[in-house]
């Protein structure tokens, strides 16, 4: 019995071992991108040179926080008169269409000139409302986790921030690319 107990803790921690195995990490590099190869008022292209895509399968994992300002789309009246329909905008709008859109993708390109997708997210902070709107500034995180490539398939990684919005002011792009063991 005395036996029993010592094997019991350490028969269960052994058997327990294996459930707490994750993906270990031999090589990484994290970037924080504050130049862009393409930039204008509501998109960036960040291109970033993968090295040492020796034959094995790279990860990627990609965050960005894009902070700028919304824009109102104008309140449209559409009316049928004189056998057709006739559209409008009004001076002083009853609805206000606030629009905050960002979208993020991420494909690589290989040696060779082919394009591979890894991953993509949008997120918005639309509102559609009738009160008046008088802060138009806003931000959206976006994520890409795990967007994996197979090897040999990427020489620079190209990281492309749009949005349907007034302005982007600022973004925060962080790029961890790994191999997995």
């Amino acid at each position: 019995m005395k036996y029993l107990k010592c094997i019991f803790p350490l028969l269960s921690f052994v058997l327990a071992s294996q459930s707490f195995a994750e993906t270990v990490f031999i090589s990484g590099v994290k970037h924080s991108v504050t130049e862009y190869s393409y930039s204008s008022d509501t998109r960036r292209i960040a291109e970033i040179e993968v090295l040492g895509d020796g034959a094995q399968e790279i990860s990627f994992d990609i965050t960005a926080v894009v902070s700028g300002l919304g824009r109102l789309k104008p309140d449209v009246v559409c009316r049928d008169s004189y056998g057709g329909e006739h559209c409008y905008t009004r001076n002083h709008p009853r609805i206000f269409d606030f629009v905050y859109d960002v979208a993020l993708t991420a494909s690589c390109v290989g040696r060779d000139g082919s394009r591979t997708a890894i991953g993509a997210d949008r997120d918005n902070k639309n509102i559609y409302t009738n009160v008046p709107i008088t802060d138009f500034r806003n931000d959206v995180v976006l994520t890409i986790d795990n967007g994996s490539i197979a090897a040999d398939q990427c020489e620079t990684l190209i990281v492309d921030i749009q949005g349907d919005l007034e302005a982007i002011n600022d973004v925060n792009l962080k790029v961890f690319t790994y191999e997995r063991f």
